[in-house]
């Protein structure tokens, strides 16, 4: 009888052991907890939303700290000659709406571009507002079958049309990009 007590004793304090201790030491727990809280990225965690806080490392050319909204990486917004692209996605009398279009350097060197299909359902709060002045210049581009560019010609505004490929030059203020140049096709 006190062997069977003994084993369920051992057995319980055990359990107990386990239960306390989880996969972690309690201090590692509690310091993952409190970094989540303050909305800090754990080590080895994918973060993909952009840190309100900057230290002024970053070789950003343009900042945009009061909006969610970024031009393209330096190195992603040489290799396309433009600081954002986008798809238009609403026409308004004087600006227009677009939805991002992204773009990431392979491996090998050569370009990948992904954008929305033109049936997708895409909320206003994830559509980019963009504004122009007299000043912003419009390209048309024509592209052949390989999607290749063949010509590029002076534009107006009246000449860009809903579903079009847009690449901007310009800045974000405040979730809006204002547009110095754009290039459409």
């Amino acid at each position: 009888m006190k062997l069977k007590r003994a084993m369920i004793l051992f057995g319980t304090v055990c359990m107990l052991n386990i239960m306390v201790t989880g996969c972690g030491s309690g201090s590692e727990s509690a310091a993952k907890t409190e970094r989540a809280q303050a909305g800090e990225a754990l080590p080895g965690e994918q973060n993909d939303v952009p840190s309100e806080d900057t230290d002024g490392n970053t070789e950003a050319p343009q900042e945009n700290a009061a909006g969610k909204w970024q031009v393209l990486e330096p190195d992603v917004a040489d290799a396309v000659d433009a600081d954002f692209l986008g798809k238009v996605w609403r026409m308004e009398e004087h600006s227009f709406f677009i939805a991002e279009k992204k773009v990431t350097i392979l491996d090998d060197g050569s370009l990948s571009y992904s954008s929305p299909s033109s049936n997708a359902d895409i909320p206003d709060s994830q559509l980019i507002h963009v504004v122009f002045d007299d000043d912003t210049r419009f390209y048309a581009k024509t592209t052949d079958e390989n999607g290749e560019g063949n010509e590029v010609k002076e534009a107006e505004f009246q000449d860009l049309k809903e579903y079009m490929s847009v690449e901007m030059k310009g800045s974000f203020e405040k979730d809006e990009f204002h547009a110095a140049e754009i290039r459409f096709f």
